[in-house]
């Protein structure tokens, strides 16, 4: 019964972050679509390839580098404490100032440039941020369950049949304890990335005002673009189109989050 009821979650979860699919495939004529004009089919299209694509890249750096820091704060005590307190540092600035940092040093590039050229740069820059206001909370979730693990479940039985610490390490990261673990974590990668994606393509097309769009592409900026379509006489759909979407794959990931009880059977 817990088996079946976590397949109709993933199934809902699925179903929900759906969007991020359909970005993919050619329905600009059909549907809700038909009745919008060119420009912002193309500019709905375009932002949700690219949250997919952020969203998938992120996840793929943050995770890669999260496994290895979580597996290095529990290997050496001392690099645990200076993980710690950079992962700390980190933390203590907000994600939208760190994104905005890790923009200023190719401001003058993106410009200069063509949208092409520009977009990709900006795509690169803001995975980059992404991944670093990512690491703090999702190192603590592998390093903390990790932890517990090794200290006082298993470490003592493991070395009393002389394993090694770092071969201690490799299988507990294998334990059903720690792909639930990182399940999790994984699910909390995409939500903050997804939230400051939004949030910085919102602020961003704001200070654009009515004069352009940025070489980011977000969902979050084109709410912004339109959000004059809610007053008389405006178009609501050209709101929610993209608004709905965003709120239904920020519940897709908060039901994959789960809780541990849940997801540890």
């Amino acid at each position: 019964m817990k088996k079946l009821s976590r397949i109709s979650a993933l199934a809902l979860a699925l179903a929900l972050a759906s969007p991020l699919v359909a970005a993919w495939l050619p329905l600009g004529g059909t549907g809700l679509f038909a009745q919008l004009a060119p420009d912002y089919r193309a500019a709905w299209f375009a932002s949700f390839r690219q949250l997919s694509i952020t969203l998938a890249a992120t996840l793929a750096f943050a995770s890669a580098i999260t496994i290895g820091l979580g597996y290095l704060s529990i290997y050496s005590r001392a690099g645990g404490k200076a993980i710690a307190g950079l992962l700390e540092a980190v933390e203590s600035v907000p994600s939208i100032l760190i994104a905005l940092f890790c923009y200023a040093p190719v401001s003058g590039y993106l410009a200069r440039h063509a949208a092409a050229s520009s977009s990709m740069v900006s795509l690169m820059v803001f995975i980059f941020a992404a991944t670093l206001t990512t690491l703090p909370e999702a190192v603590r979730g592998i390093s903390i369950p990790l932890g517990e693990l090794y200290y006082r479940k298993y470490s003592l039985s493991f070395r009393s049949y002389g394993f090694r610490k770092g071969r201690i390490l490799d299988i507990l990261m294998r334990s059903r304890e720690m792909r639930d673990a990182l399940k999790r974590t994984c699910s909390l990668i995409l939500l903050k990335t997804l939230v400051l994606d939004c949030s910085f393509g919102f602020i961003i097309q704001l200070g654009f005002g009515s004069y352009g769009t940025p070489a980011h592409a977000s969902p979050g900026a084109l709410i912004a673009a339109h959000r004059d379509a809610l007053f008389q006489g405006g178009q609501p759909l050209l709101f929610w189109l993209p608004a709905i979407p965003l709120a239904t794959i920020s519940l897709a990931l908060l039901i994959m989050l789960g809780d541990k009880k849940g997801y540890a059977e």
